[in-house]
C-alpha cells in the first residue's frame, strides 16, 4: 500500500457523483481527504508543486457502496460443492433456505474466516468503499480491524424460543460495547419479520433507537413471506419451522403485509435499512416515503431465487431512498456493485435510468448507511475514496453513464484507492 499524502490525480475524465463530469479532470488529495477537485489547469495552476499522478486516457470515480450483503458467505459455491454433490438445485425460495441451513450446519470458524476475508479482498477489487454487510458470526467482527471498506457490519439475530432470546439479547448488548470495528460502524441486522418473533423484534427496534445505532432489516422479499405473516400458511409455516423445530411458535395470522407489520413492531424509523422490497405495495411505498426510509434493492439475488421484480420506477417517482446491494453469492455471481448496476438496468426495462442506478451505488449508498458526510462522491473535505476506470474502448462524455451500466466495467479498474492510499489493483 502506498500513501501519497499530498498529490494531484488527473484523467480524461472525473465523476464526482455530485456534478456534471469533468473533462481533463483533476483531483487534490491531502492527508485522506479531498482537497479540491477541478480542471487539470485550475489544480496545477493553484497547486504548481504538488506531486502528479496522470492517469490520461481513464476516468475517476468515486468507491461505490454495497449497502447490503454477507460476506462470510463468499466461498459458498465452494462450500456447495462439496457437501451437496447429490441433491437437486432448489426450486423454490424455501428450498434456498433449507439448503442453506443445511451447508451452514457443516462448516467451522475457520471456513467462514477465509470466506470472509475473500470477500472483503473481492469488495475492494470491485471498487467498492462502504459495505452494508451482516455477519452471523459474531466472532469474527475483529477481521475488519485492519480493513479499508468503511460502513456498517450488521450483526445478525434472529429467534422465537424466549430462553433463547434473552441469551441473544444479552451477547448483542456485549458485542455492541465496541461501538465500531475498523473503519465500520456495528450495528444489528434482525434478520426478518419470519425469523424474530414480535416481542424480540420490538425490542430489537427499540434497543437501536434509544442507543442510535442502526440496522437493518430483509423485508417483502419473497411471496412466501407474505403468506406467513398474513396468514400463517404456505412454506415458511409447513417446511422452515419444522425443520429448525419452531413448531410451537407458529405465529397467529397477522392480516397484515410486511410495511404495516413492522410499523406495528416500531421497525419503521431511518436508521433501519430495509432490504429487498420485491413485494411492496403502492400503499406500503407511501408509508415508506412518509417515514423517510431507506431500501437496498439486490436485483440479481430476486432474479437468482426467482421471488419477483421490485416495483423500481414506482419507488424512485415516489421518492423512496434507494441503494443497491449484491447480497451474498449464495445467490449472486459477483459481490461487484458495477455487475449490479448493468443487470439493474436490463432488469427493470428502463424504469431506472443509468444516472439514477449511479447515484444509488454511491451517494443513494452512503446515505442509507449513514456515511454521506464521508463518501458517496468526490467532494470537498470528504474521504478520497476513488478508483481509476480505464475503458477499452473510446468513451465520450455524454457516454459515461452508458458506459457504467454496460457490464465491463469491472475489468476496467485499474487502481482504487482508500483514504487517498492505492491499494494496487492492478
Amino acid at each position: 500500500m502506498v500513501t501519497n499524502l499530498n498529490c494531484i490525480y488527473t484523467a480524461k475524465y472525473l465523476v464526482s457523483g455530485s456534478a456534471p463530469p469533468i473533462e481533463d479532470g483533476a483531483l487534490h488529495v491531502h492527508a485522506g481527504r479531498i482537497a479540491a477537485i477541478g480542471t487539470r489547469k485550475e489544480l496545477l495552476n493553484d497547486q504548481p508543486s504538488v506531486k502528479v499522478v496522470d492517469f490520461s486516457d481513464a476516468l475517476i470515480v468515486p468507491l461505490l457502496v454495497n449497502a447490503h450483503t454477507h460476506l462470510e458467505l463468499t466461498d459458498y459455491s465452494y462450500w456447495e460443492s462439496n457437501v451437496m454433490e447429490e441433491e437437486s438445485s432448489p426450486k423454490n425460495f424455501v428450498d434456498w433456505i433449507l439448503r442453506l441451513i443445511r451447508i451452514k450446519k457443516n462448516l467451522d470458524e475457520e471456513q467462514y474466516r477465509l470466506s470472509l476475508l475473500n470477500g472483503i479482498a473481492q469488495s475492494i477489487a470491485a471498487g467498492t468503499g462502504a459495505v452494508g454487510d451482516i455477519l452471523s458470526q459474531q466472532g469474527l467482527r475483529n477481521l475488519y480491524q485492519n480493513c479499508p471498506l468503511s460502513g456498517s457490519l450488521f450483526l445478525e439475530t434472529l429467534g422465537q424460543d424466549p430462553a433463547l432470546v434473552h441469551r441473544l439479547k444479552d451477547g448483542l448488548t456485549e458485542a455492541l460495547q465496541d461501538e465500531t470495528t475498523g473503519l465500520l460502524n456495528l450495528g444489528i441486522s434482525p434478520h426478518s419479520p419470519y425469523t424474530l418473533s414480535k416481542d424480540y423484534l420490538q425490542d430489537i427496534y427499540s434497543y437501536c433507537q434509544k442507543q442510535n445505532i442502526r440496522c437493518t432489516t430483509h423485508i417483502a422479499e419473497s411471496p412466501d413471506e407474505i403468506e406467513f405473516l398474513e396468514q400463517s400458511q404456505g412454506d415458511l409455516v409447513n417446511r422452515l419451522y419444522p425443520y429448525i423445530g419452531w413448531e410451537k411458535y407458529v405465529p397467529q395470522p397477522s392480516r397484515m403485509r410486511p410495511v404495516e407489520y413492522l410499523q406495528q413492531q416500531g421497525g419503521l424509523f431511518p436508521g433501519n435499512l430495509l432490504v429487498h422490497g420485491v413485494q411492496l405495495s403502492a400503499a406500503e411505498i407511501e408509508i415508506l416515503v412518509a417515514t423517510k426510509m431507506s431500501l437496498a434493492l439486490c436485483p440479481r439475488s430476486n432474479a437468482s431465487l426467482d421471488v419477483g421484480k421490485a416495483p423500481a420506477g414506482q419507488l424512485h417517482r415516489a421518492g423512496v431512498k434507494l441503494a443497491l446491494g449484491t447480497d451474498s453469492l449464495a445467490s449472486c455471481d459477483s459481490l461487484s456493485i458495477w455487475d449490479e448496476m448493468a443487470f439493474a438496468h436490463r432488469w427493470f426495462e428502463g424504469e431506472l435510468d443509468a444516472p439514477t442506478l449511479f447515484n444509488m451505488a454511491t451517494q443513494g449508498g452512503a446515505e442509507a448507511l449513514g456515511i454521506e458526510k464521508d463518501l458517496g462522491s468526490l467532494q470537498v473535505g470528504k474521504i478520497a475514496g476513488f478508483q481509476i476506470l480505464r475503458p477499452k474502448t473510446t468513451v465520450a462524455v455524454n457516454q459515461i453513464f452508458d458506459y457504467f451500466v454496460s457490464s465491463i466495467c469491472t475489468d476496467d479498474i485499474v487502481q482504487v484507492y482508500h483514504h487517498g492510499q492505492s491499494q494496487f489493483h492492478s
